[in-house]
């Protein structure tokens, strides 16, 4: 990502050259004068064109020939009839041939036609059988193919004929030998050599028979291919060469001659001449300037990763994920950045609300970046975004350092007032109160920047641009940050918000179908939230990631224990290792619930997390009753994991622990709780389920005590009301004993209550 930004940003982002703008069209009107800084060439495209055209014309076209192919025709032939004269016996006594029959020899037939790569008929076959695929046969099929093929058969003589009067060049393939050919008629196209064939064989063939004769002159029309053809790639290649050869046509520009006046009428001359001047002065500064911000950008992006993002919590985490947000971000708003410059330079400068280069930067929303930052990391990462978009803008922006202060101020400044947003308005309040910032930010530089003094017309249009560019910052800012938590899953302060309302459908779900599960989870995200708040963390994210903690349990419900309202347990009829098995499920079924919910990654990884990998100890000792030591492994019976990696999600599997246990726990008083509470944290610390978060033993004990604060106020005494008055206990020295158990006192002036009053309600509540 960092070669990717760099050479990104070096071809986007090179500096303004301080030249003047040639921007013009045919037909425009010039604005002001123009005169050549220096000396330059203008190219006479059409004449330097049409040389080059006039020098590819006059090269000639090569041809290839092949001398070989005759001699590679004459040894198939051989080849192809040697296959049936092999069928041939002689006689060593009468010196006689004995032929074999025909079915024999047709055999032969398909390797034959194979060789020649020709197609012989059944009865063309028959007439070579009855003279015995005599050699006199194949030697003049040679002798014909031969003679054409020495003169030369070309591919197509129409095209070679439109070269006559300038000729070919003809290369030799096997030696690569040249020479220019002019009579190009004395080569034979197909057709003519086809002719040939007949002509050149009437007085070899004279005498022969007919058919003999017919099939002679078929196989060497059939076979004869042409040894003369066109190389169009060294052909095109030597025009290229002959082209590159010609110089253009320049015409020189002296320094100080002036190209366009004020008010003159661009016509296409001046066009050309303004293009030369501009792309010449772009080939000799802007490659040594992007060379110079590419070495800038490197350094700037690896030093504030080393020094500041490379170990940051907010980016360790999920390290490549937002490494890359971070990287889409910056692109995203140097592209805006660079594609406003140009279009405020096309802005009439007579209109009344026009936009120079030079003020550009005051309107574009540059701030929204840091504050969209901000909001799915924390404010130190903004920080250092602002300084680098602030660095690499002003680069666009004139190089100004009015530009890179309003810049990097109105970011950081737009990322403190939205870094505590957990409504939708704030975008809008914090985009009013940046539009403000922005405006007298504007009104500084403008005074600081004015020689000899403001101008009052141009301060108040720069102060309305740079309000107007905050208040666009917060709506864009609104509208990024949905897009960006689908997109990267990231879950924000809001989506939390949205999420703590128990009126999701999968919190309904849970307390239908699960109603113990969700009892249970109200009161851990109520312990978690404190001990959160208690040891600095997010309370809102660990409340809600704990909300949902136990949503896999939806799956089985009726396998836990805290949804088993009718006294009879699942857990009876199946095996410990079954029953653990279950119990690991609720994890992944929780993972799956919480990715169909879309309720992000931080909830997922929690649900995932929330029992590290500790062991379901009940009924690892019931079934090493059940099979011995021996038979059980202590592996099936942990969680998968992994650890918590978060304190939120540390947080959250102490509350988790720390609720289920205390349900059991007989006369819950203050010191009960504390020391149960304790014990159970020391065990979830012994057993190594803290290890990979960041919660330290003062963070654990700040957790205790918030745990002890609320189950002391959950699970205190009540007092018992009856309408029998209870004797006092008395201890054995006949003393009243002290008990929170003791009926209320009633004053002695305060009234009696009616009984028959009482029962007469109770009968209407059908008691």
């Amino acid at each position: 990502m960092l070669v990717f930004i760099t050479m990104f940003s070096a071809f986007l982002l090179y500096p303004h050259s301080g030249k003047i703008s040639y921007l013009y069209e045919q037909g425009d009107i010039a604005e002001r004068d123009i005169k050549a800084p220096r000396d330059f060439f203008i190219e006479d495209r059409e004449a330097t064109q049409e040389n080059r055209h006039k020098a590819g014309n006059n090269i000639q076209i090569v041809y290839d020939y092949d001398p070989a192919l005759h001699q590679q025709l004459s040894d198939k032939i051989d080849q192809a009839f040697s296959i049936p004269r092999k069928l041939y016996t002689i006689d060593p006594l009468t010196t006689e041939t004995t032929s074999p029959s025909f079915e024999t020899i047709m055999t032969t037939k398909d390797k034959f036609e194979s060789i020649l790569g020709i197609p012989i008929g059944k009865g063309a076959f028959n007439i070579l059988y009855k003279y015995n695929f005599d050699t006199e046969i194949s030697d003049k099929i040679k002798i014909i193919l031969t003679e054409i093929l020495k003169n030369g058969v070309v591919a197509n003589k129409d095209l070679l004929l439109k070269e006559d009067g300038k000729g070919i060049i003809l290369r030799t393939i096997d030696s690569s030998s040249e020479k220019v050919v002019d009579n190009l008629k004395i080569f034979y196209g197909p057709d003519q050599s086809k002719t040939m064939v007949r002509i050149i064989g009437d007085p070899l063939l004279k005498g022969i028979n007919y058919n003999l004769s017919n099939l002679i002159v078929d196989i060497c029309q059939q076979m004869l291919r042409p040894n003369i053809t066109m190389n169009r790639n060294e052909t095109e290649k030597r025009i290229k060469a002959a082209e590159d050869t010609i110089k253009p046509v320049l015409y020189k520009i002296k320094q100080g001659e002036m190209i366009l006046r004020e008010g003159e009428r661009v016509d296409e001359i001046k066009i050309i001449k303004l293009n030369a001047l501009t792309s010449q002065i772009k080939e000799k500064n802007v490659m040594l300037a992007r060379g110079g911000v590419a070495i800038v950008i490197f350094l700037s992006l690896l030093v504030i990763y080393i020094v500041s993002l490379r170990h940051h919590q907010s980016i360790e985490k999920y390290h490549n994920k937002n490494i890359i947000f971070l990287s889409l971000m910056l692109i995203l708003f140097l592209s805006i950045a660079r594609i406003a410059a140009p279009i405020a330079g096309k802005v009439p400068l007579d209109m009344p609300l026009s936009i120079t280069v030079e003020s550009l930067y005051l309107v574009v929303p540059l701030a929204a970046g840091a504050m969209t930052v901000c909001l799915f990391l924390e404010f130190q990462v903004a920080m250092c975004f602002s300084l680098i978009l602030s660095l690499m803008c002003t680069i666009i922006f004139a190089s100004k350092m009015e530009v890179f202060i309003f810049i990097l101020m109105s970011s950081i400044t737009g990322a403190y007032w939205i870094k505590e947003c957990r409504e939708r308005k704030i975008f809008i309040t914090a985009g009013l109160k940046l539009a403000l910032f922005n405006a007298v930010l504007a009104i500084a530089l403008g005074i600081y920047s004015a020689q000899p003094q403001p101008d009052i017309t141009v301060l108040l249009k720069n102060t309305a641009l740079a309000a107007i560019g905050g208040i666009t910052a917060g709506i864009i800012t609104a509208g990024l940050t949905p897009v960006i938590e689908i997109v990267f899953s990231y879950t924000t302060e809001i989506k939390y918000l949205e999420l703590s309302n128990l009126d999701q459908p999968i919190m309904r779900r849970l307390m239908i179908e699960a109603p113990g599960t969700y009892n249970h989870s109200v009161i851990v995200a109520n312990l978690a939230e404190a001990a959160a708040s208690a040891i600095g963390v997010s309370g809102l994210k660990t409340k809600v990631c704990a909300f949902y903690h136990d949503i896999g349990k939806l799956d089985k419900p009726l396998y836990f224990i805290e949804n088993q309202s009718d006294g009879k347990n699942r857990h009876d009829k199946i095996s410990p290792s079954m029953s653990a098995l279950v119990l690991i499920q609720h994890t992944k079924k929780g993972v799956e619930y919480a990715r169909e919910y879309k309720l992000g990654q931080d909830i997922m990884d929690t649900i995932q997390q929330h029992h590290g990998t500790s062991l379901i100890r009940y009924f690892y000792n019931k079934s090493i009753k059940i099979h011995g030591e021996d038979g059980v492994k202590e592996s099936d019976f942990r969680y998968p994991g992994p650890k918590p990696q978060t304190r939120e999600t540390g947080i959250v599997m102490l509350a988790d622990v720390v609720e289920a246990a205390l349900r059991t726990l007989e006369r819950p008083t203050p010191a009960r709780i504390q020391g149960r509470v304790q014990e159970l944290i020391n065990a979830i610390f012994a057993d190594g389920q803290l290890e990979e978060c960041e919660l330290t033993l003062k963070d654990l004990h700040q957790i205790a005590k918030s745990f002890n604060k609320i189950l002391t106020g959950l699970y205190h005494h009540r007092i018992e009301y009856d309408n029998k008055p209870q004797e006092p206990k008395k201890e054995k020295n006949g003393k009243p004993e002290h008990t929170d158990s003791e009926p209320a006192k009633v004053a002695k002036d305060q009234p009696q209550p009616d009984k028959t009053k009482n029962q007469a309600n109770l009968k209407r509540l059908g008691i």
